[in-house]
């Protein structure tokens, strides 16, 4: 497990750090004066060591990366959306069709932690729902605005459905979150020179990793 730290407040993580250094150290030291009363015990914290400082240190780290910041008691220390779950709305494309902008379905897929970002998105025709094509993030970036807003940035590979005569791609996309209203909108960038504006809305928390 790898964590990233640069959604957190290094200032306050630092402190927080050296906090729980202290108060573990004297919870490892009692626990393991419980523990060396016994025997088996004593021999097999000897080789797990999971009581010692640094074992709870990690471990609580770990906790707060993976669950711990999506509460409000932990907003002083990491200040990010939580924006996991599947948003269904539509994009918009520069491509046109008869001399009409193409508009597509668009799901997309969220998974976070507080250290990590994944973007999945699924396209589909939107009269059939027939898959077109999908991506998935390669690099991300979350980044607070002045107006309580938060501005997601983000590269991502595209590929086509095999139906589909149409070139694997990649491109950027910037989308502003509206946390009121469950809402992500904004616009995207790609290499056949094609553009256009993506508007989706907070569906559901489980992710089913496909278009329907």
């Amino acid at each position: 497990l790898i964590l990233n730290f640069k959604y957190y407040n290094t200032n306050k993580l630092i402190i927080f750090i050296l906090v729980l250094s202290v108060f573990y150290n004297y919870v490892s030291e009692y626990i393991e004066s419980i523990i060396i009363k016994y025997k088996i015990l004593n021999e097999a914290y000897s080789y797990f060591g999971v009581f010692s400082t640094i074992a709870l240190i990690t471990s609580t780290i770990i906790f707060i990366d993976q669950f711990g910041w999506k509460y409000k008691i932990f907003s002083w220390l990491i200040n990010i959306p939580n924006l996991n779950g599947r948003y269904i709305g539509e994009v918009v494309s520069s491509y046109q069709s008869s001399g009409v902008p193409v508009k597509k379905l668009c799901v997309m897929e969220i998974k976070q932690t507080a250290s990590k970002l994944h973007i999945f998105t699924y396209f589909a025709d939107i009269n059939t729902n027939l898959n077109t094509s999908s991506s998935f993030s390669v690099i991300e970036q979350i980044i607070p605005e002045e107006n309580n807003t938060f501005s997601i940035f983000y590269i991502f590979s595209n590929e086509t459905a095999p139906l589909f005569n149409l070139n694997n791609h990649v491109g950027t996309a910037k989308l502003k979150y509206y946390k009121d209203i469950l809402t992500l909108e904004g616009e995207y960038y790609n290499q056949r020179n094609n553009n256009g504006t993506i508007k989706i809305q907070f569906s559901q928390k489980k992710l089913l990793g496909r278009l329907i």
